[in-house]
Formats: C-alpha cells, structure tokens, sequence
C-alpha cells in the first residue's frame, strides 16, 4: 500500500475576522512550496495538500505530515503537529518561521527543515522510509534553472482554476531592517530562465496570473533586461494572460519596462512605499526608495498609471521616526496622489530581520509569551512600544486612515478616477473592490485588535511611548 503524505497550509487561527473578506480571501496566496515539495516525493506515495483558507486539517490518516507556516500562523501550525504526532505520526515543518526559529519549531515537530526545502527533500524521504528522519535538514539556496513542475493538480479549490500563481525569481540584494527574506533566499537574486518561465505559463488553464516575485522587475540592468525580455516573450506567444506583482519603485524610470509589461498582460503592481519620511526610510534601509525620492512617489505612480496599470501602494506605520502627523499626511497623498489601491499595515518586528533583533535588544516588545503571541505579528496589531506614540495610538491613527480613504463614496470616486486614468474599467473595479476589501478587514478587526491590546498594555504597564533617557540608549545602539 502507497504511503500517504499530507502537506498542510495553516491558518491563523484568531479572533482577527480575516475570513469574512471574501475579496482577501479568494486572492489569499497558497505556499508555491508546497506544490513543488509534492512534485519531488516519489511517486508512489500518495500525496494530498491541505490549504485551511479552504478546508480544515482535520487529522485524516497519513504516514508523514509536512507542514509550512509564517510567523503569525506559526502556533497553529504547532498544534496540528502536536495533534498528529499524539497518533503516533511523523511531522515535519518547514518555511519562513522554522527556518528563522529552528531550535522553537523543534520542540513540537519532527524534523525541521531550515531554508529551501528542494534540496534536501528527497533525501528527508529516503531517511523517513529507513527510520532514520533527522532532527535537521540544512536546505542550501538552489540554482532555479529546471525546477520540477510544481503539482498544481494538488490544489482542489475552484479558485485556483482563476487565478494561478508562479515564482520567477528569488532573493533580494537589498538589507531592508524589517525583511526576512535575505536571510531566507540569500541576497542574490536568482532567476529562473525566461524559456522556463513562458512553458509553465502555458500550462495554466488561469487566465489571471499572480506572480510571487519578491520583485519581478528585479535589480540591476541584467536584471532589468531579463524583465523586458520575460515581457516581451510573454506577448510574442500571446499567452493572454492578465498578471499582477510585486515590483520595486524603480519600476516606473524606464519606459520600455513599462510599455512591454502592459503590453504583456500586466494589469496591477504593487510597490512598497513603505513612508512619507525620508528619515524613516534611511532607519528602515530602504535605499531603492530614497534614490528615487519621496518628493517623486506621486510622479512614479503618475507614470505607471498613464500607461494603464493599477498602482497598489503599501505604507507602514509605528517607525521610530513617526510622530503622530504622519496619518494625516498619509491621508492627503493617497487622495491626493491618486493612487488607485493603498494599504497601511503596522511595523511588524518578524523573527530573523535586523528590526526584530533591535527592538529585542532595546526591550520594547510587548508581547513575547513564545510560540503563543506570534499569532499577533500579523501586521494588524502593534507588537512593541513605539516610539512617539502609545499602542493605541498607533492603532487609531490608522483607523483613521482607512476611514478616510475607503469609504464607500471614497471608493467610488477613486474607482472612477483609475479607470479614466488606466482607460480600463476593470481596473476602476478592481480598486473599488480593494480599497473596500481592505477597509472592510480593517474597520471590522480594529474593536477586537483595541481591546485585545489595552488588556495587555494594562497588565504590561507599558501604555506609553519610550522615555528620552531610553530614546537616547536606542539612538546610540542603532548606531546612529
């Protein structure tokens, strides 16, 4: 009889109603991992993968259970594995949070995988077939040139039959303090080749495609080459398809990016404004943005949108350079700029990044009964002491912002403006729905997220902004 593995996606399981956004939830992306991690178990082992946004794990039979999991879903993930092993069945768990926190993830798996998990899979396989499972499976950062078709067959719900999901690319150059994925996928941006890229792309019974590029334009000019290149081959075989990603803000300095990405089937980008405050970003790193200059943010969306493409644009809040305006600005340059899509989450201090270190180091995290509190790095919940501002604060302020921004007269009127500027309806929809989508998550979390957070401000003691005697001892170790 065929062993049988199951690969398990779990959910944040919260009072947080991230489920009741049916918009959200349907564009909810699936671990890519997962499929390729299938492909590469032999093929008589029967396999089967679970995405909880779809169905819950409800510990069905199986020989081995793998398990994938970011930081916030990461205690759910725990329990599944504690649930199956009570039955006597192997776990093992890898991605971005075990990878970071292999010593956590150990006291409630199996084996855990650290890094990219192509390399080491068939070999975890081999030594679970022989009794031999280690404690550890070091994955090192893999060449993406013929990668094994990811199993999308794998994946049952309907959705998946409209909007589809592929990987070009991985690793990022940049050192941004907030981003884990450096040290995940190192800091060299490996590409797939083109020819690869458009044959899987053929596959896809999808007409709409959500590439999950950390940035698909990439960095540097071969980089920049390879996308023009991917774009213009992807119109050249008139694949049809109509494509979403993310890109850095320099997507927007050359024309021919631009023409042949549209020309291409792109329809939406997504940049990581990230502030307002030029002085945010040098704390935060983030050098690509202050090449191109804060004064210049309405300029490059101008652009991008002149040529037709929805202009989705993320900001954070709760830096250390944030004072209490920065909402209202923040306000006035999203209806101002134009911007068809915006989204404000809060400074969330993730294991692995340089932030969640500093803010460790400087004892300004609030919540850190580990594994149990990581259900609140979620980026709707502040996790640490701000800086010139309490918690609640921080909370309110972007509350106010998405009710300022995504109300449903606002959303209309943004909605009509993207679609007369992008001379696509479509997209005058598409950011009607999101700019709702979003609003709606928001509005309906904020009652729980306040009263969640005053009850563990109260009993922490800690409902103020730091000192300036503790502002002076942050300066000096952030080195600055």
């Amino acid at each position: 009889m065929a062993k049988k593995l199951l690969l398990i996606d779990p959910v944040l399981e919260t009072s947080l109603n991230f489920n009741s956004c049916r918009l959200l939830n349907f564009l909810s992306v699936p671990r890519i991992s997962l499929s390729y991690i299938a492909a590469l178990t032999p093929p008589d082992w029967d396999t089967k993968i679970i995405i909880e946004h779809n169905e819950p794990a409800n510990l069905e039979d199986a020989d081995l259970v793998g398990i994938t999991a970011v930081t916030s879903p990461a205690p759910r993930a725990y329990e599944i594995s504690e649930q199956y092993r009570r039955k006597g069945i192997k776990t093992v768990m890898g991605g971005i949070h075990a990878s970071m926190l292999p010593d956590e993830a150990i006291q409630f798996v199996d084996s855990v995988v650290i890094g990219e998990a192509e390399p080491v899979w068939r070999d975890l396989i081999h030594d679970f077939e022989n009794n031999e499972l280690k404690r550890f499976y070091q994955g090192e950062r893999t060449s993406l040139e013929n990668l094994v078709k990811p199993r999308r067959d794998l994946y049952n719900s309907y959705k998946y039959k409209v909007i589809d999901y592929v990987q070009t690319a991985r690793g990022c150059p940049m050192d941004c303090e907030f981003c884990s994925v450096p040290t995940l996928h190192g800091r060299t941006y490996r590409q797939r080749p083109v020819e690869e890229v458009l044959d899987e792309l053929e596959t896809l019974h999808a007409m709409n495609v959500l590439f999950l590029d950390d940035n698909i334009f990439g960095y540097g000019e071969k980089a920049e080459e390879r996308a023009i290149q991917l774009f213009r081959r992807m119109k050249e075989r008139g694949l049809n398809k109509r494509w979403f990603s993310n890109v850095g803000i320099d997507f927007a300095d050359n024309p021919d990016v631009l023409k042949y990405a549209r020309e291409a089937g792109c329809f939406m980008i997504l940049i990581g404004f990230e502030t307002l405050n030029e002085e945010t970003l040098q704390g935060m790193h983030k050098v690509r943005n202050l090449k191109v200059g804060v004064r210049n943010y309405k300029e490059v969306i101008k652009k991008i949108r002149d040529h037709g493409i929805t202009v989705v644009g993320t900001f954070v809040f709760g830096n250390d350079e944030d004072s209490k305006d920065v909402f209202q600005r923040t306000i006035e340059f999203i209806l101002d700029s134009k911007i068809d899509i915006a989204e404000g989450t809060i400074s969330t201090p993730f294991p692995g990044t340089r932030l969640y270190n500093r803010l460790k180091q400087e004892g300004r995290l609030l919540l850190t009964n580990y594994p149990d509190d990581w259900r609140h790095y979620n980026l709707f919940e502040p996790v640490f002491r701000p800086k010139h501002m309490t918690p609640d604060e921080l909370m309110e302020g972007v509350n106010q912002i998405y009710k300022h921004t995504t109300s449903g007269l606002t959303s209309l009127r943004r909605a009509f403006n993207s679609a007369i500027q992008t001379r696509n309806l479509f997209a005058g929809v598409i950011a009607c729905l999101g700019n709702r989508a979003i609003g709606s998550l928001w509005l309906q979390n904020y009652e729980y997220v306040k009263n969640s957070l005053t009850s563990v401000i109260r009993d922490s003691g800690l409902s103020y902004p730091i000192t300036e005697a503790e502002s002076c001892e942050a300066e000096s170790a952030r080195g600055r």
